[in-house]
């Protein structure tokens, strides 16, 4: 296998893992969030702060005939009889509903004084309360000391024992079937759901979420703690002091080119030096093509390729040059860029974001909004679109300048130059990686939300203003030395 396809390889292979590694971020949702997201995917409504709908929508005071009376047809739990009927699944009788509904009221009224803390009107407290009671739960006697250590679906599955004990039980339970339907299904519709961080617990687009510490989010790993909670305290934060997300989702917009400035402030902090020295070795193309040419064979003579590598270290030196500088900026960038997905991915605030005209989420992943064409898919397009311009103008830029300068001055890159084959294919790999990064860029924006996409659109346009900066910085430097150069001649 040629060298070139090897590297390329390995590029690619580093790239992949980079993108699998990014969703490592350790998922904040409690068991109290997973079943108020269940709630919420069930769409259940509520008449009035005294009058509620019962379980899996059923009016149990209306009767017809001794059925149940469905109020709506639209909850997940009639989807899930009917696919089950179809597969010839036992599903649950009117009296298993009632008997659940029972048990369900007492538990509400069993840890309701263990939940004093809960904000909202008395529909949200309560549509919250019911959720843990229906979805989760301790699925034993509630105390002081057990009211907070739910379980997903203990209630559902101690309850489904006791009703199935009773006599004549097992003629109105489901078959096991379609419970393992029942919540395979419920599960999946929470199964993406990751915006669970709020330092406050609050109601974001319908769903109660626990809030979260700062000591708290060290539980769920370093990254966690160092890094994803306080960025996504800062969108928090900025979002409200810009007025909240109550009438329009441009205030989280302003939170997140805030954030930017100071996840990228740090950045440049941090890797100045290795960021200006790599740039450097751009303006150093000409010096070493000179080097390249003066050894034609080194692709297959060991000593040339010796020679050549001794030369290239040395104009390195010279000019205070690490060649291994952009591996360093990847490491101080690789835990920053996956603590920011992380939190884009996982502040609830962005849930209640819309822009443009209320239409696109802010936490909607960015390929789904693209392709929801009843939604604001025009909006995803145009965002993401702008993202992947900027990040391949911010790539290429570097080149792009060096192209100018020697447009500018040709005589500054001195007579043709002897072909390198070494060179030639150094440069080619180089080219491969960075269409393979930019296509990686790509495919990871599809799966990002809008507002990591904002972030990374946002992002490319500092790299590219820091870009500029440091060109400027090293053209007045490069003048000065051939100043100096000139004087010590003279």
């Amino acid at each position: 296998m040629k060298s070139r396809t090897k590297k390329a390889l390995v590029g690619s292979f580093l790239l992949a893992g980079l993108f699998g590694v990014v969703g490592c971020t350790s998922n904040f949702c409690t068991v109290q969030d997973t079943a108020s997201t269940i709630m919420n995917a069930e769409n259940y409504t509520y008449e009035s702060a005294t009058s509620y709908d019962k379980y899996a929508q059923y009016d149990l005071i209306g009767t017809e005939e001794g059925e149940g009376k469905r109020k709506e047809t639209n909850s997940i739990t009639y989807q899930v009889e009917q696919s089950a009927k179809n597969n010839g699944y036992t599903t649950p009788s009117k009296e298993f509903y009632e008997k659940m509904e029972a048990k369900i009221t007492a538990y509400i009224e069993a840890i309701k004084p263990y939940y004093t803390d809960l904000t909202g009107d008395e529909v949200t407290q309560y549509k919250y309360l019911r959720a843990i009671a229906t979805y989760a739960g301790t699925g034993t006697t509630v105390t002081a000391d057990n009211a907070h250590n739910n379980t997903l679906w203990a209630n559902y599955d101690a309850w489904y024992k006791e009703i199935e004990a009773e006599e004549n039980g097992y003629e109105i339970i489901p078959d096991q079937a379609y419970v393992t339907l029942y919540k395979n299904t419920l599960n999946a519709l929470v199964s993406q759901n990751s915006s669970c961080i709020t330092p406050i617990t609050d109601t974001y687009n319908g769903i109660t979420l626990e809030g979260k510490t700062w000591g708290q989010a060290f539980n769920y790993g370093v990254i966690e703690g160092l890094l994803v909670y306080p960025i996504s305290w800062l969108l928090y934060s900025f979002t409200n002091a810009f007025g909240g997300v109550q009438n329009s989702g441009w205030a989280a917009v302003g939170a997140i080119l805030l954030v930017t400035l100071i996840v990228r402030g740090i950045l440049i902090l941090l890797t100045f030096r290795q960021t200006m020295a790599q740039q450097k070795m751009t303006s150093l193309k000409p010096e070493l093509d000179k080097i390249q040419a003066r050894y034609p064979n080194s692709q297959t003579n060991q000593y040339e390729k010796q020679k050549m590598a001794q030369e290239q270290m040395a104009l390195y030196k010279k000019n205070k040059i690490n060649p291994i500088g952009s591996i360093l900026i990847m490491i101080v960038q690789f835990p920053i860029f996956i603590a920011v997905w992380g939190a884009m991915r996982g502040s609830a605030i962005l849930m209640n974001g819309y822009i443009f005209g209320s239409q696109l989420e802010l936490s909607a992943v960015t390929g789904t909004a693209m392709t929801n064409w009843t939604g604001c898919w025009w909006g995803a397009w145009i965002i993401f679109i702008l993202m992947a311009l900027a990040q391949f103008a911010s790539m290429q830029l570097p080149n792009w300048i060096q192209k100018y300068k020697a447009k500018k001055n040709p005589l500054a890159q001195g007579p043709k130059l002897q072909k390198n084959e070494a060179a030639d294919q150094q440069n080619r790999t180089m080219k491969m990686m960075m269409w393979v990064m930019l296509i990686m860029v790509i495919f990871m924006g599809i799966q990002l939300p809008i507002a990591m996409s904002i972030y990374w659109f946002i992002s490319a346009l500092i790299s590219a203003l820091q870009t500029v900066i440091i060109q400027v910085i090293l053209a007045k430097t490069s003048t000065k030395q051939k100043f100096a150069n000139y004087k010590t001649r003279k």
